[in-house]
């Protein structure tokens, strides 16, 4: 194992107060000189990439360690060690090893060789016990860049863990969420679809709506996002590992690159492949600069219905009042007995961070130059807060509002019978001049539509009311599945 230069020519610490993680100058480390020289010039912040993105990296490495023994530029023995390493890093051991900040160098080369030099100390001390043992050549020891990145550049094995990390998120936790939600939501219009309240545009009253249906539209809304991600996810599969440093594939074998992407489908059972333009591969990121605009579909459209539950249930006696929100805890510090419509709030919050991540995400897109994006970590670190934002608010919403969520049928019932927009579905029978003389006079004299049709003398209440109950069952009808 390696220990780490802690020191400046002084004998001082060289490390800033931010950099917690290295405890004290005798604390024993796995990284080596590059590392350290990150930790000295990129103290920035406190956001370091998550374990899956970690994890990721750490594939790539075994899988081009594989690939590059069967084409013999490797031993048996460094394989077996670089293996060994990869999968005590993948248990989880050595977490602590991987501390640099998102914020370093654009192709992310800071984190990459960070990976590198972990994966070394590793597999060299797997080889310095092995050779006590069976008094090994030392040619068999490694060294971070001639052999853990051997066929590999920073910038083709930066995006395709990006690539990876998103795709394994997405299919494992979000798309999960999203069919969640869609199964509450598909509850919900069935309990409801036998009730009609009022529909309102431009925050007016508007015709009578099947209380059903409007859970059908928001479900139908999250089912259109749901399948932008999925279309979406199609180019994310295609990774750019082969490319090497500007998409040409210098210093890598021939089918390298696809032969080492095969390897990682099937360890994660995904369907990547090579990209099929390696120059387009390193130079832009344009499949997730895609999946970021689909989080932001889905965002606005949880944004909506958000809005549409706290409208709906605003009150409970002086606002609409027709849904009766989950009381999950006290909403007030000072009001006795007051409920807040608080996991629309934390959605919407939510929302709003994925729109401005998403606006982040098309800046650095961007801006690329030349051969390359030199903005990667900061878009594979709001993409990833995005998605893992999306998944605990959505299952949150699920699980803790619709749910639980109920209909107030006296207030709906109040609302239908002052409604006087629901004249409409008569008016083709009767004639917009006749249905506007009932809409006055219901509104002048404060009476329901049928009462002030029976006032004008045109019909009886209950001649009015059979009317009326035709055209909605007709004219209405149930709510689509």
């Amino acid at each position: 194992m390696v220990k780490s230069s802690m020191q400046n020519t002084t004998g001082k610490t060289n490390v800033a107060s931010k950099n917690s993680t290295i405890a004290n100058e005798e604390q024993r480390v796995l990284w080596g000189k590059q590392t350290q020289l990150s930790l000295k010039y990129f103290a920035i912040g406190k956001h370091t990439f998550e374990k899956g993105f970690i994890d990721a990296l750490i594939s790539i490495k075994r899988a081009s360690a594989q690939v590059n023994h069967e084409l013999q530029l490797i031993s048996d023995k460094q394989l077996e060690a670089i293996v060994y390493a990869c999968d005590e890093l993948l248990k989880g051991k050595h977490a602590d090893q991987f501390p640099l900040r998102v914020w370093q160098t654009g192709s992310g080369t800071q984190t990459n060789m960070n990976v590198n030099e972990v994966i070394a100390s590793l597999a060299n001390h797997f080889i310095h016990q092995s050779k006590q043992k069976e008094n090994l050549n030392g040619d068999d020891f490694l060294h971070p860049n001639d052999h853990i990145n051997m066929s590999q550049s920073s910038n083709d094995v930066f995006p395709t863990a990006m690539h990876i990390v998103i795709a394994k998120q997405i299919t494992e936790f979000l798309l999960p969420s999203l069919e969640l939600i869609e199964h509450e939501i598909r509850q919900k219009q069935r309990e409801f679809e036998s009730v009609y309240t009022v529909a309102r545009t431009h925050l007016m009253d508007a015709l009578p709506i099947n209380a059903g249906a409007i859970l059908s539209a928001h479900g139908n809304q999250t089912n259109a996002a749901k399948k932008a991600i999925h279309e979406s996810l199609e180019s994310v599969y295609q990774l750019a590992l082969g490319g090497t440093a500007v998409g040409s594939g210098a210093n890598t074998p021939a089918l390298f690159g696809q032969q080492a992407v095969a390897l990682l489908a099937e360890q994660y059972q995904l369907p990547f492949v090579q990209h099929p333009n390696l120059y387009a591969a390193v130079s832009g990121e344009e499949s997730l600069l895609r999946l970021s605009g689909a989080l932001k579909q889905l965002a606005a459209t949880l944004f909506k219905i958000g809005n549409d539950f706290r409208l709906l249930g605003s009150g409970p006696r002086c606002g609409l009042n027709e849904w009766h929100l989950p009381a999950n805890e006290p909403g007030s510090s000072i009001m006795p007995g007051k409920v807040n419509p608080t996991q629309c709030e934390a959605l919407s919050m939510v929302c709003l961070q994925v729109m401005g991540n998403d606006l982040t995400v098309s800046l650095a897109a961007s801006n690329g130059l030349l051969q390359l994006n030199t903005y990667r970590p900061v878009i594979i670190h709001n993409v990833m807060e995005s998605i893992e934002l999306l998944v605990d608010a959505v299952t949150s919403f699920s699980e803790n509002c619709i749910r639980d969520l109920a209909l107030n049928q006296t207030q709906i019932d109040a609302n239908m019978h002052n409604n006087l927009s629901v004249i409409t579905l008569l008016a083709p029978q009767l004639g917009y001049d006749v249905a506007a003389k009932i809409v006055k006079q219901a509104a002048r004299k404060k009476i329901s539509l049928a009462a002030a049709a029976e006032d004008l003398g045109l019909f009886s209440v209950a001649q009015f009311n059979q009317l009326l109950d035709e055209h909605l069952n007709t004219q209405t009808g149930q709510s689509p599945d």
